[in-house]
């Protein structure tokens, strides 16, 4: 097959294209968004064996299984156990159990024995097309983000497993545990680095330990938590910061799950090395930048505060360098559409792309990364897909910066031009819900 030549995919049904426009999602076909994408042939398509089967029948939309928040543990590998969760004395398998110990209740949610004052009962599980979505989802596989809008307010003190305090009884969102290729920080044998998505930020220094990875739990992982956490300085040695990339790629390389995910995965990274270099974006392979930083941790900032700083930091990133983290993944389920790309962005959504090609990528970073918008036909899922309007100001190499979130006006001084005549050159980084313009005025 030449790497020129364009594979089509299924197009997306009647009824999703019109729940995905109608709630805002920004959407470019894959056709359009490949016209003129440059290809590096060293990468040709005749590397995937002919064994390799991707199912192209069957409805993608919809393979994502709702979940409030994701992990990924540093490992430094790229392949894992089958089952990563399985050893109850690894990383993955405390927080397994510790999180559902968080969040359910033994006695049908009469007494909490939740980490914080919200009590969550086991939900009955309901597969098929009788599955009820989340409150505020667009259509199957297309969910709201935990960050975006804002988390439910948590208490700042953990409940005592005997409280009688009660609320309201809920079911709790899945917690996703993966772990990833990427170098850990943290350097004590029983220590690791944890990111936490779609918060965008990084734990460092989260012990192996069952007494360190309940208070990680409540104070980082619990539905009820907010996105900066609510660990401090004296009650726990982890430290947490910021992702400091304009965007995270995750792609499954989970051989041991399925053998396509791993082949795919080497060819679908040096595509986005190529890409990523034209459009003069850094990619971080090894989480290099993810480093202790040199700025205060989130947990050195009172609880009122930290929301804020966490939004200057994640806008600067959005706005500076540069920086695009692309990592392997273990299993993210969905393997028969190898290959699998999930893209996290600093406003709190994500974007899970199946039956990715390595031709695919340059139309990804192009259309997705850098103008904001999902290619239907790629998409498995996501979290907080839906678009806004409103614009805020910024200024970048000349150019007017402007970006938009929850159709309300935001301005560090008033623009004295009719936003009508303003002339679109471009969009950055931002993703759907956060799109970003570049205007020249």
């Amino acid at each position: 097959m030449s790497p020129s030549t364009f594979i089509p995919r299924p197009a997306l049904s009647s009824a999703a294209s019109a729940a995905l426009t109608s709630h805002g999602v920004p959407l470019k076909t894959l056709e359009e968004a490949c016209k003129g994408c440059a290809h590096d042939d060293s990468d040709d398509l005749e590397t995937y064996p002919k064994t390799f089967d991707v199912d192209l029948d069957s409805e993608m939309l919809g393979s994502v299984n709702y979940y409030g928040r994701q992990i990924l543990i540093a490992t430094g590998k790229s392949d894992w156990d089958r089952e990563v969760t399985d050893d109850p004395e690894s990383l993955p398998g405390l927080l397994k159990s510790a999180y559902e110990l968080a969040t359910t209740c033994s006695d049908g949610g009469r007494k909490g024995t939740g980490l914080l004052n919200k009590t969550f009962q086991k939900p009955k599980i309901v597969k098929g097309d009788d599955a009820p979505l989340p409150e505020g989802s667009v259509y199957k596989g297309v969910y709201p983000s935990i960050v975006a809008p804002p988390p439910l307010k948590a208490s700042t003190s953990a409940v005592a497993p005997d409280s009688t305090e009660t609320a309201e009884v809920v079911e709790p969102p899945r917690l996703s545990i993966l772990t990833g290729s990427f170098l850990s920080n943290s350097h004590e044998d029983d220590d690791h680095s944890v990111i936490v998505l779609p918060d965008f930020k990084i734990v460092h220094h989260v012990s192996a330990k069952a007494s360190s990875v309940k208070a990680f739990v409540g104070s980082h992982l619990h539905p009820s938590v907010p996105r900066p956490g609510l660990s401090s300085l004296t009650s726990s040695k982890t430290r947490s910061y910021p992702l400091p990339y304009r965007a995270l790629v995750l792609i499954c390389s989970h051989k041991r799950r399925d053998k396509r995910c791993h082949i795919a995965a080497p060819l679908l990274i040096n595509q986005f090395h190529h890409h990523l270099a034209e459009h003069d974006l850094e990619m971080d392979e090894r989480g290099d930048s993810l480093g202790s930083s040199d700025e205060r941790p989130l947990e050195a900032w009172p609880l009122e505060e930290r929301e804020s700083k966490m939004d200057e930091a994640l806008k600067g990133v959005r706005i500076g360098e540069g920086r695009v983290g692309v990592f392997k993944c273990s299993h993210i389920g969905g393997h028969r559409y190898a290959g699998n790309v999930i893209i996290y962005l600093p406003n709190g959504t994500s974007i899970w792309y199946g039956r990715v090609t390595p031709r695919d990528v340059g139309a990804i970073v192009q259309t997705t990364l850098i103008e904001g918008k999902v290619i239907p036909e790629l998409l498995r899922g996501g979290l907080g897909l839906a678009g806004k309007s409103g614009f805020e100001e910024g200024i970048e190499s000349g150019l007017r910066l402007f970006w938009s979130r929850n159709e309300r006006y935001f301005r560090k001084e008033k623009i004295e031009t009719d936003v009508d005549k303003i002339d679109i050159i471009g969009q950055l980084l931002l993703g759907p819900e956060l799109t970003v313009l570049l205007v020249d005025m």
